[in-house]
This record gives C-alpha cells, sequence and structure tokens, in this order.
C-alpha cells in the first residue's frame, strides 16, 4: 500500500474523522503518477513514500496540471504532531473549489468542514525558470542553503 493511504488513515482514526471519502479521484492519480521526475515519475516517488515530508516539492511538481492553482504554506491541525510536521507546518495545492493535499493525497472542497483544518499563512508562486535544476542539484542546495534554495525556486508573498 502506498504510504500516504497508510497514513490517511492513520490520521483519519486519530482524528476521528473520514478523509477517505477525499481521496485523489484515479484519474488525478494517473496524471499526478505519469509526471516525469528526473529519471523517475512521482509514481514511484509516491509508492516509496518520498513525497512524505516533501509536500513543497511535490505540490510544485504537481502544480501545472492545475488550473487557477495556488500552492500555499500554512498550519494543518490534523497533521501536528507527526514526524515531518511537529508543528504542523504543510503546504498544498489550493484551486477555486479545492485544497489538494500532496502529502495525504487528498482532494477536499474549500467549502466542506475539513477545509478548516488547513490554515494558510502564505501563497507561494513557483518561478518555473529554476525547474531545471537536477536533482543532486537540488538536494545539495536544499542541505547547504536552505533558505537559498527555496527563495530561488519560489516567491513567498504572506497573505494579506
Amino acid at each position: 500500500m502506498i504510504p500516504s493511504k497508510k497514513l490517511r488513515r492513520l490520521i483519519s482514526k486519530k482524528n476521528k474523522i473520514q478523509l477517505e471519502d477525499f481521496s485523489w479521484e484515479k484519474e488525478l492519480e494517473k496524471k499526478v503518477f505519469k509526471i516525469l521526475f528526473e529519471d523517475m515519475t512521482l509514481k514511484d516517488i509516491f509508492e516509496n513514500g518520498y513525497n512524505i515530508g516533501n509536500c513543497l516539492l511535490t505540490s510544485y511538481y504537481i502544480f501545472p496540471i492545475f488550473n487557477n492553482a495556488s500552492i500555499c504554506s500554512g498550519k494543518v491541525a490534523i497533521l501536528k504532531g507527526t514526524k515531518n510536521s511537529i508543528n504542523g507546518d504543510h503546504v498544498w495545492i489550493e484551486t477555486d473549489e479545492y485544497i489538494i493535499d500532496t502529502t495525504l493525497m487528498i482532494k477536499i472542497p474549500l467549502n466542506f468542514i475539513y477545509s478548516k483544518y488547513y490554515k494558510k499563512e502564505y501563497t507561494i508562486s513557483p518561478t518555473f525558470s529554476s525547474a531545471d535544476l537536477n536533482y543532486d542539484t537540488e538536494i545539495y542546495e536544499k542541505t547547504t542553503n536552505p533558505f537559498k534554495y527555496y527563495f530561488d525556486l519560489f516567491n513567498i508573498d504572506k497573505k494579506p
């Protein structure tokens, strides 16, 4: 089973909510899994659980398949206390209608009660000119100078 699906079940059980109802539809999953990342597809990334803890980068790569979307950063109450989000810090994609979470592989309507768990603090605009970084460069820049790395990839605007 894909690690995101296991995590989604654990989060659902812990918070007594039903996230399974919002799992990505097959069509969205197919689109996402076909996206190439270096010498693999995002399917490989998700099947190995590498998307967990890398919500910013997976959102960055998936973002272009949505219309009128933005990448958002903030706090997610249901993730607080998890290994990769001790304080609930998280990144997701938001459209006019949905929250798309690449960690839990869910798509929640903005008008549904579960959307209240997502508190947007920033909107992040990808600078696609830097998308040509290779994986080794990304890992090096991310580990040696994470602030420079993320600011080269994204324009970060505080939400008013």
